[in-house]
């Protein structure tokens, strides 16, 4: 029997979008006057698939549907617009970053990769996908409203690539480490 291995399949930001991150959240991290464990900004990205605890044989499978994926898009630009929470401001789970540019090829990507993992057994999320990042999470609802009214507005950058990353839980937060890359077309 294989280990189990945690899982996701997202869209990496550029370094120049990252270190504006880190910025936000050196200028949010006072104000949320609730108790939010903040994201690491090296470890921010957008997901397109949360697989979960999935066997090296799904991950072999997965492999060749995103590849195929992939070489059905051609690379485009992104930018990353506002601030937000799930489910709501006043009673955050989760605090995040929006997208404004890109936002449509982004659904499209995320469209196309569910529906090809779901081919070798992957169970798409319930909820309507709403292309994020992450920024913070809170174990006890809270209002975030404060941190939420935020400006924020990244450079542009280019998603050239879907990443499936490994994610191992550690008592410091996650670490990811690149399983895979799948170049996205470039014309």
């Amino acid at each position: 029997m294989s280990e189990a291995i945690r899982a996701f399949a997202a869209v990496s930001i550029s370094d120049g979008a990252r270190r504006q991150v880190a910025e936000l959240l050196d200028r949010i991290r006072c104000e949320s006057g609730a108790d939010v464990r903040w994201v690491k900004p090296e470890l921010t990205h957008l997901t397109l698939a949360f697989l979960g605890e999935v066997s090296q044989d799904f991950l072999d499978r997965a492999n060749a549907q995103l590849a195929q994926v992939a070489g059905r898009h051609d690379a485009f630009d992104v930018q990353l617009k506002g601030l937000g929470a799930f489910p709501i401001s006043s009673l955050a789970r989760v605090v995040w970053v929006g997208t404004d540019k890109g936002r449509t090829n982004i659904c499209a990507l995320q469209r196309d990769v569910e529906t090809a993992l779901s081919s070798v057994g992957y169970q798409p999320e319930r909820r309507r996908f709403s292309p994020h990042l992450t920024i913070g999470r809170l174990r006890v609802a809270g209002d975030v409203s404060r941190v939420t009214a935020t400006q924020f507005e990244s450079e542009l950058f280019t998603v050239d690539r879907v990443v499936l990353f490994r994610s191992v839980l550690g008592p410091g937060g996650p670490v990811y480490s690149r399983l895979s890359e799948y170049p996205l077309q470039i014309h």
